[in-house]
């Protein structure tokens, strides 16, 4: 199986992949949302890479947004209606990227994710959709 990776500018993201707020995906509103174990086709599109899919074994306990450069602050996460909204900022204080991520879905057989990042001198995006396949992640 395949891990995908989104490269933010300065930092390497691993996401592997992303629902109303009162969805039972959630056991609080701080934490970020959670995705059912098994196999999920991830397809990201952004102006840099273009249209990529991948089917991507997703295992209890993988964080959607995954492992963060130890230059970043904790994840900042708030919930609008059927929406997250997750910011995270890396780097040192004076040039700071900041990557905002809007999630949508229910977590169980899909979400969206759509992100914007902030650096010093440009911006970039991606949008990102899931859908659940299988509960296996066997070949």
């Amino acid at each position: 199986m395949q891990r995908a990776q989104i490269v933010f500018p300065g930092l390497v993201v691993a996401l592997l992949l992303f629902a109303g707020a009162h969805s039972p995906a959630f056991a609080s509103d701080a934490e970020l949302p959670k995705r059912r174990p098994g196999l999920w086709r991830i397809s990201t599109i952004s102006p840099e890479i273009g249209l990529q899919t991948h089917d991507v074994c997703i295992e209890d306990g993988d964080s959607i947004v995954g492992a963060q450069d130890e230059s970043c602050a904790k994840p900042s996460i708030a919930h609008a209606n059927d929406q997250i909204i997750v910011t995270i900022e890396c780097g040192p204080k004076d040039a700071r990227d900041v990557t905002s991520l809007l999630f949508t879905g229910d977590f169980q057989s899909w979400y969206r994710a759509q992100s914007k990042t902030t650096a010093s001198s440009r911006r970039s995006g991606f949008t990102i959709d899931a859908k659940f396949l299988s509960e296996r992640c066997a070949n």
